[in-house]
């Protein structure tokens, strides 16, 4: 059936005719691009093992090949977080600009006293009605610059054991109170960034862990982010939308 839904699709839509960015989309809308992913969100609900074949047949088709780089954060770990936490309504939002690169993603995990040890984050969301107001500093964050939108791990309880005090959210790196800078190496390059967050408020429909529970979600991302950096496919279940 894939095999079928691939050929169509081919029959339909010939990569060499049109821009990369119009053709990703149209793979997005026709669910071949995470088969495993449910319909409607970029897949068609399938094995993962089949990605590859979709993948040779888009090449023979004269399709570019499909470049992680370009959008590495979002694809790599943003895409599977987002498919088995977030609501229904976040991921038709996110998950189609994330595919193209429309809307580049980062990660504020890591903090100044947080880096190995990530569940001493330090970062704190105060809830306040149903926004979360956040104050806290994240760094080593590869495209916060570029950024639409961030995986954010914050402590909510601090009373609790480190790894039970987490929550975690999407930010919208447009929200007032984000300030992105440089971090200069000796040779002047900057690939990272560090993030000061300053009273920034985030509505609770973006957060997508339990508050206190953000710890099993940041486990989905970092699964996939070593995935990712070993240049391998990610050993997750078969897509789901989680909340």
């Amino acid at each position: 059936a894939v095999v079928d839904a691939v050929s169509r699709f081919l029959t339909d839509n010939d990569p060499t005719t049109m821009s990369d960015k119009e053709f990703l989309g149209r793979r997005f809308d026709a669910g071949l691009a995470w088969i495993d992913f449910p319909v409607g969100f970029g897949g068609l609900g399938g094995p993962r093992s089949l990605q590859r074949i979709i993948e040779q047949a888009m090449q023979r088709a004269g399709a570019t090949p499909v470049d992680s780089m370009r959008n590495p954060v979002g694809l790599g770990m943003g895409a599977p977080t987002v498919v088995h936490h977030a609501s229904e309504e976040l991921a038709h939002r996110v998950l189609r600009p994330l595919w193209t690169a429309d809307e580049i993603w980062c990660q504020l995990f890591s903090e100044p006293g947080a880096g190995s040890d990530l569940a001493n984050v330090a970062t704190k969301a105060v809830r306040d009605g149903d926004e979360w107001i956040v104050d806290g500093q994240k760094v080593w964050t590869s495209l916060a610059h570029l950024s639409r939108w961030a995986m954010l791990l914050v402590r909510t309880d601090p009373t609790a054991p480190k790894h039970r005090g987490m929550t975690y959210f999407i930010l919208d790196m447009t929200t007032p109170g984000i300030d992105v800078r440089p971090l200069r190496q000796a040779t002047g390059e900057a690939h990272f960034n560090e993030v000061f967050l300053n009273g920034v408020r985030i509505p609770d429909a973006m957060r997508i862990s339990e508050p206190g529970d953000g710890w099993s979600v940041a486990r989905t991302t970092l699964t996939n982010e070593r995935t990712a950096i070993g240049g391998k496919d990610a050993p997750r279940e078969d897509g789901h939308i989680g909340r």
